[in-house]
């Protein structure tokens, strides 16, 4: 299958039309909240060997050859690309449990910060637990809140959050909603910010695939994920909270991310991993037990790192080539890095074909100025294309003056010029001899010239 090439940056991709739907007997409904701005946690960047579709899926992939496992759906994710090496019922509804809190969390630090304090109502201490135990009116900072509630799965630190950030919880979850598709998960419907059973409350692998990566972007969010414990001081109740995903304590390489849990629901998992220059997400829902998703999860990761890497072509400001410019050449750059997911030890050869286009007025840095054809040198076919932009302010070439026509012209001019100037000169020299001629001196005027000529 040819290489193809997709640009991830821009925008997520949109999952499948048509849902294989197991228990949840619900679509996702449409938000009509305005998101909170995400673009910034949706990598920039252009991929390579990429199959396009409603699933990003690598190109070769076969979900045949990796290991049989129990959990009903499952998405496993190069972080760096957003490519899928393996998928089973990706966009198939089911319920997330406490997973849920990823985009809770996510909201709350782009709505927020870490030193806000927050302080807890009569509703948000009456939730079930997992919880904090927070009584009403007790006052903690967000950081604290968050860390109860990704490390913990606090439940009414999630309420507590909602009703700070979006005024009350349904408000929240639709702002959730929005945040869900503006990331691409577009068959996603939160109903709370913490995942209880709600048979409106459904999501997909691939959609939670979509919210851990944006998420996995912001700084805070995956230092808190990646921490094994962390100290809980509240009024009512103090603990040393240890984070909940033993794939943390287990599994080399494990960066975080979450774990869910309810009956409807069963067990469910979102877990990030880093081994050298690769990291691979998975996401595992409707599992019956914890000890089995972690084994599920285990053996797709250990397939994903014995089979896939990530590769690197062209850094972000690769400096691909030059267009003339007025004060000699310009250099035009890669905006973005291109980046594929490749077998193991099976990297792309990748050669450069250039086509500059200059502007043809001057123009400000990082305007569009040519594209960069990627080629495969084994095979001779195109990859894809990739834009190129200017790396600094443009001024274009003068254009050039045309000597020998101004100077023809010029020539011109000067002839006619002097021919004019002769012409006039004979003409009055012409009129001035005719007066003289026609002239008489009078009596007076000679004996007037006679007289003046004696005093000299």
């Amino acid at each position: 299958m040819a290489f193809r090439l997709i640009r991830l940056g821009c925008a997520a991709l949109a999952a499948a039309a048509s849902l294989a739907v197991y228990s949840p007997a619900v679509r996702a409904e449409r938000s009509t909240s305005p998101p909170v701005s995400t673009e910034s946690l949706i990598p920039r960047e252009d991929v390579l060997n990429v199959q396009l579709g409603p699933v990003p899926y690598v190109v070769g992939e076969d979900a045949s050859a990796w290991p049989s496992i129990v959990s009903q759906a499952a998405v496993v994710m190069d972080m760096d690309t957003g490519v899928v090496v393996y998928a089973k019922h990706p966009t198939a509804l089911h319920y997330p449990a406490s997973i849920t809190k990823i985009m809770t969390a996510l909201l709350a630090l782009r709505l927020g910060h870490l030193t806000d304090v927050l302080t807890a109502s009569t509703d948000a201490v009456r939730q079930p637990p997992d919880k904090l135990y927070m009584r009403a009116g007790e006052k903690e900072t967000l950081k604290d809140l968050l860390y109860g509630l990704l490390i913990d799965s606090a439940n009414d630190a999630a309420v507590e959050i909602a009703e700070r950030y979006g005024g009350s919880v349904a408000h929240f979850a639709d702002m959730m909603n929005a945040e869900a598709r503006a990331l691409g998960a577009t068959h996603t419907h939160f109903v709370n910010p913490s995942g209880l059973p709600d048979p409106r409350h459904v999501t997909t692998a691939y959609d939670m695939a979509l919210i851990a990566r944006a998420a996995m972007q912001i700084p805070e969010f995956r230092t808190i994920v990646d921490t094994r414990s962390y100290p809980w001081k509240g009024t009512a109740w103090q603990a040393t909270l240890t984070n909940l995903n033993r794939m943390l304590f287990t599994y080399p390489g494990a960066i975080g991310v979450k774990t869910g849990f309810t009956s409807v629901a069963h067990e469910t998992l979102v877990v990030a991993a880093k081994r050298g220059g690769t990291t691979f997400l998975a996401v595992l829902m409707d599992c019956p037990t914890d000890a089995q998703i972690r084994q599920d999860a285990t053996d797709l990761l250990n397939f994903a790192f014995a089979h896939y890497q990530t590769q690197r072509i062209l850094p972000a400001g690769y400096r691909a080539g030059f267009v003339s410019a007025r004060d000699g050449k310009d250099p035009v750059i890669t905006p973005e890095p291109v980046l594929a997911t490749v077998p193991l030890g099976h990297p792309l050869d990748v050669e450069n074909v250039l086509h500059e286009q200059a502007p043809l007025h001057a123009a400000p840095k990082g305007t569009v100025a040519g594209e960069l054809d990627l080629v495969d040198v084994s095979t001779g076919k195109k990859l894809g294309t990739v834009p190129l932009v200017l790396a600094e302010p443009y001024q274009p070439v003068p254009k050039p003056i045309p000597w020998v026509k101004l100077a023809a012209r010029t020539g011109t001019a000067v002839v006619l010029m002097a021919a004019l100037v002769s012409g006039w000169r004979r003409r009055r020299r012409s009129r001035l001899s005719s007066r003289a001629r026609v002239v008489r001196v009078q009596p007076w005027q000679e004996s007037w010239q006679s007289a003046r000529r004696g005093r000299r």
